[in-house]
């Protein structure tokens, strides 16, 4: 199998003939790279696993070994580079799990988004981490949203465990002062997969009704501003119910994290961007509204952290119920300051830290 899946890799992929660039750091996944905020891009080489690019020497130095596995590839690139640090900002890649040992050079993983009870890597966990892969499996640094996700990798993973939030999350601070006391619903709208879009254009008619009844401007925040097809279609599921009554944010040029600098009261039915926002002592309610056979339903806040079904600024339900709703919008628009602070603080630090500046990662990068 791990031949085969070589094998495809090197139909599709770039061929270098060069050698890889030695460097201070190695990225392992080129997808994704968040670590430019504190790390010289001219210091980072890339380690593509997706297929997309694969050096022939190295290659060559497998096949004269007769080592034909990706995790093999990996390790002889790695060891070409020589770095001080390999680093990933993917969690979910069990050939990142083997490096430190393989290639004796430290190895630093970020988690890549939340992590539901339905997520591939939890319920196919057997697959992701084999019996005794605490044995096998060691990464020097892991950086990670909660306590919940930490118990989960802690039981599979050796390794220093840090409890850092979202890593972008960390970059930025809210400035009150500058917030406009609207709402902001997140939409979870799909233009290919229904269970998403379930009740989403009903939860936001309810929070619309509510923010009318009180005299606050609401706003839909849609998923695809940048692709001008489904962000009509997107606009439409919402007009459906809303009759127009509502603002579409359709500002191109600012990433949604900057949108949502200007607003005082979030709402959604799940989202990372949420609790990112939560974390930042942002005031955020969750109002999850799906049918019980629906597998997003497992992705209601605190899911993985037992929370129950309802608490002060969050519920799930799969029969609508208005009164929820309201409860929730009430708390999270109508409590003063101290009181949202004082009784969302213990809940926030088990949905996601908030590590400003991520002086950890810092703390750790400095020693490299």
């Amino acid at each position: 199998m791990k031949l085969i899946t070589l094998t495809k890799y090197i139909f599709k992929a770039k061929w270098t003939i060069k050698l890889p660039k030695k460097n201070k750091f190695v990225l392992v996944d080129g997808e994704y790279n968040p670590f430019l905020k504190y790390i010289n891009n001219k210091d980072i080489t890339i380690l593509y696993r997706r297929g997309e690019e694969i050096y022939f020497p190295i290659l060559l130095k497998c096949f004269f070994k007769l080592k034909f596995s990706p995790v093999e590839y990996c390790a002889e690139f790695i060891k070409h580079v020589s770095p001080k640090l390999i680093l990933t900002a993917f969690d979910y890649h069990s050939i990142f799990y083997k490096l430190s040992k393989k290639t004796g050079i430290k190895t630093l993983m970020l988690q890549k988004g939340q992590r539901g009870i339905t997520e591939d890597i939890i319920i196919n966990s057997d697959y992701y981490f084999p019996k005794n892969s605490k044995k096998k499996f060691f990464v020097d640094y892991i950086l990670l949203y909660n306590n919940a996700v930490r118990k989960f990798y802690s039981k599979r993973i050796n390794g220093n465990f840090f409890e850092i939030g979202s890593f972008e999350n960390n970059f930025t601070k809210l400035n009150f002062k500058k917030q406009k006391k609207e709402i902001v619903f997140i939409s979870n709208y799909s233009n290919r997969i229904e269970d998403k879009c379930e009740n989403e254009d009903i939860v936001a008619y309810y929070l619309n009704e509510l923010a009318k009844k009180n005299n606050i401007k609401f706003n839909i925040l849609p998923r695809y501003r940048t692709d001008p097809k489904v962000f009509i279609k997107e606009k439409k599921f919402y007009n459906k119910v809303l009759q127009n009554n509502f603002e579409f944010i359709s500002n191109k040029k600012k990433t949604s994290y900057e949108l949502l600098l200007n607003y005082k009261f979030i709402f959604s039915t799940y989202s990372t961007l949420a609790t990112e926002y939560l974390a930042k002592g942002s005031r955020v309610g969750f109002i999850m509204y799906k049918s019980l056979e629906n597998p997003v339903f497992n992705y209601r806040l605190g899911a993985l952290s037992k929370f129950k079904l309802k608490g002060l600024f969050w519920t799930a339900f799969s029969k609508l119920n208005k009164k929820e709703i309201e409860r929730v919008f009430n708390f999270v628009t109508k409590s003063k300051k101290n009181e949202w602070n004082k009784k969302t603080e213990l809940y926030r630090k088990q949905i996601m830290n908030f590590d400003y500046g991520n002086k950890s990662f810092k703390k750790i990068i400095n020693h490299f």
